[in-house]
């Protein structure tokens, strides 16, 4: 591998620290390394360009966190819209919260595999729950930590150095045949938001929420208006310095769901690499 290429896209934090530890590791190991920013109003053009000038010594690192089983719809719509590429090595990787980490890899992977990309590795990584927030003990509290970090080192480490091969799409689904199948159901299907609603005595109009936004799906009109790329990251609502934006989400009842639903995949091991 001589060039990397790293893109993600991570409302709460847990996916870029992912992507920045694979940057560390893969500079330790003499790559050159371009990043992307989903979340950024960098344009992706020049990125895809270089991407695409790379040739068999290039590889490509694309990481998402997992909101409803599945990838978030940016990172999707990156992958989507990539030009076919041939002999290019790609490896995917998502940040989850602890309650089930769902078709995410699997989405990615075959997103990848479709564009003529070589599946050479895939991570999943424990994060707090980024619905989690106001809660005194989040499950995925602490996550991603040390041990977490030492073997996503370990992976580049062993993708710098040549020594994987071809991964299998099927090892990416890590879920029952059932659970696989109502999961894949959602894959077609629109992305259903929460409504918000804004407290107009509280509102400043100070942009915060714009400028949180991952999805470019906040504007201030004068106040917030809520756009059709919005996939429920909840940034607005968590950074908000007013508590000006709600929602219908009872969340002791959602933290109590998270939980259950820990307790019923129990995934194992909580962090994974795939080579």
């Amino acid at each position: 591998m001589k060039t990397a290429f790293v893109v993600y896209c991570s409302p709460a934090g847990s996916t870029r620290h992912v992507a920045e530890v694979i940057a560390a590791s893969l500079k330790e190991n003499s790559v050159t390394v371009h990043t992307l920013d989903l979340g950024s109003a960098a344009d992706p053009a020049p990125f895809v360009e270089q991407l695409q000038a790379a040739g068999e010594g290039g590889c490509l690192f694309v990481g998402s966190p997992v909101y409803r089983d599945v990838a978030v719809p940016p990172v999707m719509a990156f992958l989507n819209q990539l030009p076919p590429v041939s002999g290019l090595a790609a490896v995917p990787f998502v940040t989850w919260g602890g309650a089930t980490s769902g078709l995410a890899l699997w989405q990615m992977g075959q997103a990848l595999q479709g564009k003529g990309f070589v599946l050479a590795g895939a991570a999943k990584v424990l994060g707090i729950h980024s619905m989690m927030w106001n809660d005194d003990s989040p499950v995925g509290q602490g996550h991603p930590d040390a041990d977490d970090d030492r073997q996503i080192r370990e992976l580049v480490d062993r993708l710098a150095q040549g020594n994987a091969s071809s991964l299998s799409l099927d090892t990416l689904d890590g879920l029952s045949a059932e659970d696989s199948g109502e999961v894949r159901k959602k894959l077609d299907g629109p992305w259903q938001n929460v409504p918000k609603t804004i407290d107009e005595e509280k509102c400043t109009q100070c942009g915060t929420c714009v400028q949180v936004c991952p999805a470019g799906a906040v504007a201030l009109d004068p106040l917030p208006v809520f756009g059709a790329t919005c996939f429920d990251c909840f940034n607005c609502v968590r950074e908000c310095p007013e508590s000006a934006i709600a929602s219908p989400v009872n969340f002791e009842v959602l933290h109590d769901k998270i939980r259950k639903r820990a307790e019923k995949f129990n995934e194992k091991p909580p962090t994974q690499i795939f080579v």
